[in-house]
């Protein structure tokens, strides 16, 4: 009898369980969804606007400081049409949040090395690789909410993401076509770490 009862308890602290993730996902709205995609977005943003600025001061090649610069004026108005589109669905509060971007990290082994190896040559064209990288995340990122407004019905805001995806697409083309000459600038800076460590090894065999 008791453990009728015990397996009766149960059944009924499941159903309930159920009944509570059934009424919690009624209360999930299609405005609650496109709201959090374009806060992630816009965290996105928000974290990128932080690294050009410090890109710019870090780059020393001034038509990459010049398009840098222009980058980040349309990176600041990509956050205001989100933040628009966040109030237009119904959204509230824009997120202040930055997340984290996908630069690519060394293994723990070869970052010591890294380190002890690179010039400030060296770290510009990294710095540019890793530039390539997230502009092409957030194509992706663009691309993916312009498939999903246009899933959930919400067609005013395709045109707007689409402007953005436009301003990143042409960025990535940008890092693309000037990686050679940005290499050739930099390059005699690299050459010349060369020499001087294949002189001091060099020497090191002599002694």
């Amino acid at each position: 009898m008791v453990q009728n009862k015990t397996a009766k308890s149960k059944q009924t602290t499941r159903t309930s369980k159920r009944n509570v993730s059934s009424t919690r996902a009624k209360e999930i709205t299609a405005s609650d969804k496109i709201t959090l995609y374009l806060n992630e977005a816009l965290a996105m943003e928000n974290a990128a606007v932080e690294r050009l600025q410090l890109r710019i001061k870090q780059t020393k090649i001034e038509n990459v400081k010049e398009r840098l610069r222009l980058h980040l004026e349309e990176t600041r108005e990509q956050q205001n049409r989100l933040k628009q589109l966040i109030s237009d669905v119904g959204g509230k509060n824009p997120t202040k949040d930055k997340a984290q971007l996908p630069i690519p990290s060394v293994p723990k082994t070869m970052a010591k090395m890294i380190g002890r190896m690179m010039t400030s040559a060296e770290l510009e064209l990294k710095e540019a690789k890793e530039d390539a990288v997230i502009e092409n995340a957030e194509i992706v990122l663009y691309d993916m909410l312009m498939h999903l407004v246009e899933k959930m019905g919400i067609t005013s805001a395709i045109s707007v993401l689409s402007q953005s995806l436009s301003e990143e697409k042409a960025m990535a083309d940008w890092i693309k076509t000037n990686a050679p000459d940005i290499l050739m600038q930099l390059w005699p800076e690299i050459e010349a770490s060369i020499a001087k460590r294949e002189e001091a090894q060099s020497v090191e065999t002599l002694y």
